[in-house]
């Protein structure tokens, strides 16, 4: 019986029409642009454009088509999409439907679709049951979009919060390899992941789930309000902890060191956790992705944004490892190990 690995193939860029810079933001909130950049690295971020009729599913579709040529793969080929959002279009239908009629049509076929939140972790989960789905041989050729509008979840009176985050999606194209093949494909070799229950006073959108929907009395009085809310100090010390610890055993079960790693991509949360889990996990800033500074925190779309930057830009060579790393609201984190096979496009 044959054994798989999962190959990353292809990836894609969904990228919003909006820019909205540091300058911007000082027109109405009390800030400015010095202020933000020595606190977070950011100068910039995008954001949807819901007058052009931008959507998660609409540019997670764009970003999809980019990894499935990239990949020599059409989407008739697809036999599962996972969508990896905190912010879907809808609650239902689901967005991994949404993009799959983007790229099909109004059709009915046999395709595994599901929407997967584990908030910014939920693009390197989403590739985590993508590798599990391969190499258990249920599916061959899987589509994973990363991404999020968290302008829709923003409180733009909270300059804690709304200097931080921006709108963006990823996606990526796996493809099922035989054992044989996996020397020469760029396959998953591992993956860590872990959980901190009961910390959702430091990190949570309260209001529009079934806990505070939009008909209580608690939504309506504005106590638990469907906007993002974050002890942002909290977050800063469990991130750098649980990143960290994860980037060093993902690495240990491999049998690989920091100084095997060509990229480190951590989760673009703001430059300050980049710098502090880069020193702890041993990685030295010439090695580290940072994509935040023009993007801000996309959520799930972060490390899904800054592999599909690092294609177009062909950085990524045939055997370089790529150590990826991840922590959101739940709270989630995990660390994923890849050995890109394939010269960058």
């Amino acid at each position: 019986m044959a054994s798989f690995h999962a190959a990353l193939r292809g990836t894609g860029l969904g990228i919003p029409s909006k820019v909205l810079t540091n300058e911007d933001l000082a027109k109405f909130v009390d800030t400015n642009d010095e202020w933000i950049r020595t606190r977070t690295g950011i100068r910039e971020r995008r954001l949807l454009d819901r007058e052009k009729g931008e959507s998660l599913s609409l540019l997670g579709a764009q970003a999809a088509q980019e990894a499935l040529d990239k990949a020599g793969i059409k989407a008739e080929e697809l036999d599962a999409v996972i969508c990896c959002t905190a912010t879907p279009d809808t609650w239902m239908p689901i967005s991994a439907s949404r993009i799959l009629g983007h790229l099909r049509g109004r059709v009915a076929v046999d395709v595994f679709t599901a929407d997967l939140n584990a908030a910014c972790s939920g693009y390197l989960a989403g590739l985590h049951v993508a590798n599990n789905f391969i190499r258990s041989g249920l599916h061959k050729k899987v589509l994973v979009v990363g991404g999020d509008i968290f302008s829709s979840i923003i409180d733009w009176t909270d300059r804690t919060t709304c200097i931080l985050f921006g709108d963006g999606v990823g996606a990526s194209v796996l493809e099922a390899v035989e054992e044989a093949d996996a020397s020469t494909a760029p396959v998953i070799l591992g993956a860590r992941f872990g959980t901190l229950a009961d910390f959702d006073h430091f990190l949570a959108v309260e209001g529009g789930g079934s806990a505070a929907p939009f008909t209580s009395a608690e939504f309506e009085s504005r106590k638990k309000r469907p906007v993002i809310s974050m002890n942002g100090q909290e977050v800063f010390k469990l991130a750098c902890k649980h990143m960290a610890q994860k980037a060093h055993e993902v690495l240990a079960d491999s049998g690989y060191t920091t100084r095997d790693v060509r990229w480190f991509v951590p989760h673009q949360a703001n430059l300050r956790i980049i710098e502090m889990v880069a020193r702890m996990a041993e990685m030295p800033m010439d090695r580290v992705y940072v994509n935040v500074d023009r993007w801000g925190n996309t959520s799930a779309g972060t490390v899904a944004v800054a592999l599909a930057e690092m294609q177009r830009g062909g950085m990524l060579k045939k055997g370089d490892l790529v150590l990826l790393d991840v922590f959101g609201g739940g709270f989630t984190y995990g660390a994923m190990l890849l050995r890109w096979g394939t010269d960058a496009t």
